[in-house]
């Protein structure tokens, strides 16, 4: 390029500039001296020459040689605009810094839940490892922890592709330091740290002779605990703690920041397992792998498969037709359910994103249109096009990362309110959710694509401006143009089809959310309140000593003044069976046609059914004469009676099952429990789940550990909480009390997940409806603005105030009703994604649909109903006078 000349023709059309600037000064001269032009606009008119003169100094640097220097000048500029604009800048920031903070939020959570990896030493080796009974899947009746004692040992010492280790939940009562405190304990195999390549951060782990009976008495604890209930003292190893009547050693304490801080976990103990007692028919375990070196999950399958063929031809009493399946650690950490319910949201987020991008590059077009006359003086002064565009690019990209900085504090304090509501549980342990450089990585990059986004707008608008029609217009008053016109108009449609899809999903949530809370839980919840006596498996428990300690517990609770019915069971209302169990029915070959079937199994002082509200269909109930050495007996709920009694009573039948052996993870002899009513179902996993079949005995005739009391009081129940744990106490100093919970609570908890996501989504459809509402009255009001010199004509020409209004409101309703019939195609797109979440309701049901298309229609006329009516009501004289 011939840079000499470049500059030359840069130099000419600065003279030009000065040229035009001079006639334009005398123009204004000329016109105040014939009156034309009011002599209280002087101030003014000097004041946008005073403009013009920095835009002709602006448009010789835009066509300078100096990029860097021009993109410092184009910073400059767009702030000094922002400046001079505090309102609009103000409401933009805002606008981003919602959008980009409830991105930076969700996103926190699903970069923890679905992006990063398991926070282990290559966590692509972790497996996870379950027993396959009859009929393939995994032994989940009752957990998915779900494998034998005995046959795990098995596995363990034969696999040659796989390093395993168990781990089993328990709790156990600390003594010795006031009143009797529960610890949850996780007990697990000597070898569990290295599987997960996590060693202790002061101390050791478990050695191999203390995962064997008698050598167990050590713990590991996790360094919350240390912190909070030991007081971080730092000669804390070798102290030891009295738990369950014992001394228990601490040799180790866990890293702090790690995942054991989220594991619920207080201490960590040694499993305990021989050979001469694990058993093949109590399945407690969660087994845990790591591939060996250069072994693959295909070859380490199939030495387990064989494995377990082995174990199945030698066992057949306990393992026959049992095999073993395996997935990968990472792929089982996060359910379809949770992973579901996170797209949803991040797409709920996305929306409200683009709808406050698309209200954003309404404001700017807006704005560019009241700037149009300077767009066309630097056009005519040489700035070509495309400077003009990134002119305004550089002005919604400053905006929108001013919005970004502001969101990255919104974004965290939301984050923390999404994580203190969050129910407790739904994130997998693993999860480690922080607002880090990802997230604002991630932030700081959707930052810059909605400021190029809702940037564009204005500047295609800018592009297609033609210089001479745009001057002539400019002194008869300026509407904006086709072009912003037809963008704006594109953007309104835009607009209200994403929040149609996002306020329709959120209302069949709702729906679907009314619907489960009226399901009916089978239970009378009225004045009940349960609460956990926590005891640990022993070897030496004798069941008619905790047979007679628990009796006496509920009676000694039955007995306070104001308490109607106590009861003790293994298995609270809407919190699981207690246990889950193989059966057969006495004189048929198999319960279910080939093998036993499953039925949830729950151990319960007869006072259990009337004490929560239950109905007896048939037969009896439990009775106090129900005892050790009484015939046993069971009573069966109804799902158990139609799925394996059909057309027959089962009453007088007998189911084939073994008793547990009372504080042991063994199961006894098979006893045939004769069945003597059938009782009403209650709900047990879920509302949304299908009650199973299930039994009923009587806790005498099967004594457990681990369980809980129900009581029913005459007023609040948790007025009187201190006085039942003073009648506990007065059976048993040492028993430990916690999770006092009213039976309402617990049909709130067992919804907790599904409300959590109907309030999450509802509050970002809430955010978008009023964003629809603001653009839609932004559009409108301009539109009105634009037209006051029409609209003051048709009143000069007798046009009525009804007919004004109807002008002003007709353009946004016709807008509104197609954006909706966008919509509601977008509704099968997004219905996919939200159907796993929904219960007995379609994400498409017309009632709902119609529903929220007249909300949004209802907001639609509010919100132009205002500038509408100003437009009614406008003067002709003064509209005439406008420009």
């Amino acid at each position: 390029m011939n840079w000499r000349r470049y500059l030359h023709r840069a130099r000419a059309d600065q003279d030009h500039a000065q040229e035009f600037e001079s006639h334009l000064e005398l123009e204004i001269d000329e016109n105040i001296a014939r009156g034309m032009l009011p002599a209280e606009a002087r101030h003014r008119a000097q004041r946008k020459l005073g403009n013009l003169t920095r835009i002709r100094e602006d448009v010789y640097d835009m066509n300078s040689i100096r990029p860097l220097e021009n993109l410092s000048r184009d910073i400059q500029y767009a702030a000094r605009m922002l400046r001079k604009n505090p309102a609009f800048t103000a409401i933009g920031v805002l606008t981003m810094a919602l959008g980009l903070g409830a991105n930076a939020a969700i996103f926190s959570v699903v970069d923890a839940v679905l992006l990063k990896p398991l926070p282990y030493p290559e966590p692509e080796r972790l497996l996870m490892i379950f027993e396959k009974p009859l009929g393939g899947g995994r032994n989940n009746f009752s957990s998915n922890f779900a494998v034998a004692a005995a046959n795990f040992l098995d596995w363990r010492d034969q696999s040659k592709t796989v390093a395993l280790a168990a781990a089993n939940g328990t709790w156990l009562t600390l003594t010795g330091q006031g009143e009797p405190q529960r610890v949850q304990a996780n007990q697990v195999s000597y070898d569990y740290f290295d599987v997960f390549g996590s060693p202790p951060a002061t101390g050791r782990a478990f050695l191999p002779e203390e995962g064997l009976p008698g050598h167990d008495h050590v713990m590991v604890i996790s360094h919350r605990y240390w912190y909070q209930h030991l007081g971080g003292d730092p000669n804390i190893l070798g102290k030891s703690l009295m738990l369950n009547g014992d001394a228990y050693r601490i040799v180790g304490t866990l890293p702090a920041n790690s995942w054991f801080e989220r594991h619920p976990a207080d201490v960590w103990m040694p499993l305990a397992l021989s050979r001469a007692s694990a058993s093949r028919e109590f399945h407690t375990l969660g087994v845990y792998g790591r591939l060996r070196p250069g072994a693959t999950l295909a070859s380490a399958k199939a030495e387990l498969d064989a494995i377990a063929a082995r174990i199945a031809r030698d066992y057949p009493a306990s393992n026959k037709d049992w095999g073993v399946t395996m997935e990968r650690l990472a792929d089982l950490v996060v359910g379809s359910r949770l992973r579901q319910s996170l797209y949803v949201l991040l797409g709920a987020v996305g929306a409200v994103l683009l709808i406050a991008c698309v209200n954003l590059a309404n404001l700017l077009l807006a704005r560019s249109a009241a700037r149009e006359r300077e767009l066309w003086v630097r056009i005519s002064l040489g700035a070509g096009r495309a400077r003009l565009v990134w002119q305004f690019l550089t002005e919604s990209l400053l905006l929108s990362l001013l919005g970004g900085v502001l969101g990255c504090g919104l974004g965290y304090v939301l984050l923390r309110g999404l994580l203190a509501w969050m129910p407790r549980f739904t994130l997998p342990t693993q999860a480690d959710v922080r607002l880090d450089w990802r997230v604002l990585a991630f932030l700081f990059a959707l930052a810059v694509v909605s400021g190029l986004l809702f940037g564009m707008a204005p500047a295609i608008a800018a592009w297609k401006q033609d210089v001479a029609s745009g001057l002539n217009a400019g002194r008869r008053g300026s509407t904006g143009g086709v072009p912003g016109r037809r963008i704006r108009s594109a953007l309104i449609v835009a607009e209200v089809a994403l929040s149609f899809v996002l306020v329709a999903t959120a209302g069949v949530l709702i729906h679907s959310f009314m619907r489960l809370n009226e399901v009916d839980t089978g239970v009378n919840m009225t004045n009940v309140v349960t609460m956990q006596l926590p005891r640990a498996m022993q070897k030496d428990i004798n069941p008619g000593r905790e047979s007679r300690v628990m009796r006496g517990i509920r009676d000694s609770v039955a007995a306070l003044p104001g308490v109607l019915d106590a009861a003790i069971t293994n298995g609270m209302p809407m919190q699981g069976w207690g246990f889950g169990m193989p059966f057969e029915i006495q004189g048929r070959s198999s319960a279910g046609g080939s093998g036993k079937a499953g039925c949830g199994l729950k151990m319960v002082t007869p006072t259990y059914f009337q004490t929560v509200g239950m109905k007896l269909k048939a037969g009896r109930s439990l009775a106090e004469t129900d005892v050790a050495g009484a015939l046993p007996v069971t009573v069966i709920n109804e799902a158990m009676a139609k799925r394996f009694f059909k057309g027959e009573s089962p009453i007088g039948q007998r189911v084939l099952m073994q008793r547990i052996v009372t504080g042991k993870f063994e199961m006894g002899a098979v006893v045939p429990w004769e069945i003597v009513g059938v009782i009403s179902d209650e709900k047990t996993f879920g509302l949304d789940r299908e009650t199973g079949p299930g039994m009923y005995v009587a806790f005498d005739q099967s004594p457990v550990v681990g369980v809980g009391l129900a009581v029913r009081a005459q007023g609040d129940p948790i007025r009187m909480t201190k006085a039942i744990q003073t009648a506990i106490w007065a059976v048993n100093k040492d028993q430990a009390i916690t999770d006092f919970k009213l039976l309402e609570q617990i049909k709130t908890e067992s919804t907790a997940n599904s409300r959590y996501n109907t309030l999450l989504l509802t509050g970002f459809a809430a955010l978008a409806l009023l964003l629809a509402a603001i653009g839609i009255y932004g559009v409108v009001a301009y539109s009105v603005a634009q037209r006051t010199r029409e609209l003051g004509i048709r009143a000069a020409l007798g046009a009525s105030r009804g007919r004004l209004l109807g002008l002003a409101l007709r353009n946004s309703l016709v807008l509104t009703g197609l954006g909706l019939a966008i919509g509601a195609v977008g509704i099968r797109w997004s219905g996919g994604l939200v159907s796993s979440l929904l219960f007995q309701t379609k994400a498409s049901e017309p009632e709902t649909l119609l529903a929220v298309a007249a909300v949004l229609a209802v907001v639609a006329i509010a919100a132009s109903l205002i500038p509408a009516r100003r437009a009614a009501r406008i003067d002709p004289a003064m509209a005439l006078r406008h420009e």
